[in-house]
């Protein structure tokens, strides 16, 4: 968790989707959504594909846009993460070997649980781009 936020906060143009008004991170909107990203991780990995996972999943692309971005936390960071954001999110997460590799010695095992990571990842930023589809936002 921690290398990928790493990846992610060493972008400029991403770490500022993090910072206050007054021009530094917000510390404890950084902390709330590190918490999300973990449950997310699990869930990828863990929760039924029912209609409760995919309106979270609608719940995670609205928290990207202006319709609910700063709204579940009550901050004041950037009111929007770009789609190219959101979709760029994708190379960050989708590298999972060397996560696994040292659990998984079958490479049989190891390749089927990497391509149903990416497929599950595909899945999940798929569905984040519908609030998108909104005019102004797309």
């Amino acid at each position: 968790m921690d290398a990928w936020r790493a990846v992610i906060g060493g972008q400029p143009h991403l770490a500022q989707r993090f910072f206050a008004p007054d021009g530094n991170p917000d510390e404890e909107y950084k902390a709330r959504v590190k918490r999300r990203f973990v449950q997310w991780v699990v869930d990828v990995a863990t929760r039924p594909h029912d209609r409760a996972w995919l309106d979270y999943q609608e719940e995670i692309g609205l928290r990207h846009t202006p319709a609910k971005k700063n709204k579940t936390d009550g901050r004041h960071t950037p009111p929007l993460v770009p789609l190219r954001y959101l979709l760029g999110f994708l190379p960050v997460v989708i590298e999972i070997r060397s996560f696994l590799e040292c659990e998984i010695s079958d490479p049989g095992e190891l390749r089927a649980l990497e391509h149903a990571w990416m497929k599950a990842l595909h899945l999940h930023i798929v569905l984040w781009t519908r609030p998108y589809l909104t005019d102004g936002l797309w």
